[in-house]
């Protein structure tokens, strides 16, 4: 499945139309968040039953807020519309996998 890109307009509504669902907030000027991109983009195209979003914080600065983004690239998680695991700094395949069963297997509890 492709990555979605999201904005004020449609993020809530890209979030609370999937079980699961993976935010990558990322800047344009961010070195680990280009870094980033390609892997996002293979584990997107791997795990359909996931939905992948970006949102560029240099666009969508309210979103950023929103979420408390302190750095980029900064990733939420996001279980039937409730943020339940959040992760920062560039990732590889295998790292994003790892953060991905974080999502999957959460226990319901919810971090903020």
């Amino acid at each position: 499945m492709a990555v979605i890109e999201a904005t004020n307009e449609n993020f809530d509504q890209l979030v609370q139309g999937a079980e699961y669902v993976m935010v990558d907030f990322y800047g344009d000027n961010c070195g680990a968040c280009v870094g980033t991109a390609p892997y996002y983009r293979e584990v997107a195209d791997d795990m359909a039953f996931i939905r992948f979003i970006q949102v560029n914080t240099s666009v969508y600065r309210k979103l950023a807020r929103r979420y408390k983004i302190m750095g980029i690239p900064a990733f939420r998680y996001f279980h039937n519309g409730q943020v339940v695991h959040q992760s920062v700094g560039g990732m590889d395949t295998e790292r994003i996998h790892r953060e991905l069963a974080e999502l999957l297997y959460h226990d319901e509890k919810i971090e903020k």
